[in-house]
């Protein structure tokens, strides 16, 4: 057995994040979901994950397992630095400003890196605002590449309450689109190491999005990073 067939047989007693009816879990309300530790001695050697990483737009409808997004999550900006309570990747004066929420089939959840646990936000499957090229106006929908619904979507907040305050809008912005271009290289990265698919999208239903994820106004989306297993094809 290798290392992935043995992730997915480890989640098959209850790590699989998605149901397989959406009617009951819409039913019921969205409760925290408890992240594993993750596993820090795996991964393949750096070059090769370098030369391996790359954008993709087309996934299978293969569930990630809870193992899978949990190393996932700590890659991109868990806490590497306890004792510091310091992140996989940096920040502007460790304002650590950008939220990962967690779009699913079951609805919208946020990480806490330190507790290590995916917080409820909202029951509702927001994928067709975030995860499919949302082109903006005046740019014919041929143009746009097709796109397959993932089952996870990364929606990277910045929160400004966490912004400097001796800064402008401006900088504060350019600032959180550094931040987190760095955590969305992370997930690549890992990704890559792992044979999962991932792809960032700049263009997506911006307003609706906040408005679903009842965003407060000083909480800005930067990007969308959709991840899943790569689609096999003939």
């Amino acid at each position: 057995m290798n290392r992935r067939e043995f992730i997915k047989a480890s989640a098959a007693t209850g790590a699989i994040l998605m149901s397989g009816n959406p009617s009951l879990t819409f039913a019921q309300e969205l409760k925290p979901i408890q992240l594993l530790a993750p596993q820090l001695d795996g991964g393949r050697p750096l070059m090769q994950v370098l030369r391996d990483r790359k954008s993709s737009r087309l996934y299978s409808t293969e569930k990630i397992p809870l193992q899978v997004l949990s190393n996932l999550l700590w890659a991109a900006f868990g806490i590497n630095r306890p004792e510091r309570g310091l992140r996989t990747a940096p920040s502007g004066r460790n304002r650590q400003d950008i939220d990962i929420y967690v779009a699913m089939s079951d609805g919208v959840y946020v990480y806490d890196a330190k507790a290590n646990l995916l917080n409820p936000v909202v029951a509702e499957d927001v994928r067709s605002l975030s995860g499919r090229q949302h082109p903006p106006a005046g740019v014919p929908a041929i143009v746009v590449p097709q796109l397959d619904e993932a089952p996870i979507n990364f929606i990277y907040v910045s929160d400004g309450q966490k912004w400097n305050i001796g800064a402008t809008e401006e900088e504060n912005l350019r600032l959180a689109f550094n931040h987190t271009g760095y955590i969305s290289q992370n997930v690549y990265l890992y990704c890559a190491s792992e044979g999962l698919a991932t792809i960032v999208r700049a263009w997506f239903d911006k307003a609706t999005l906040e408005k679903k994820m009842k965003l407060r106004p000083d909480q800005k989306i930067i990007l969308v990073q959709s991840v899943g297993y790569p689609k096999k094809t003939s």
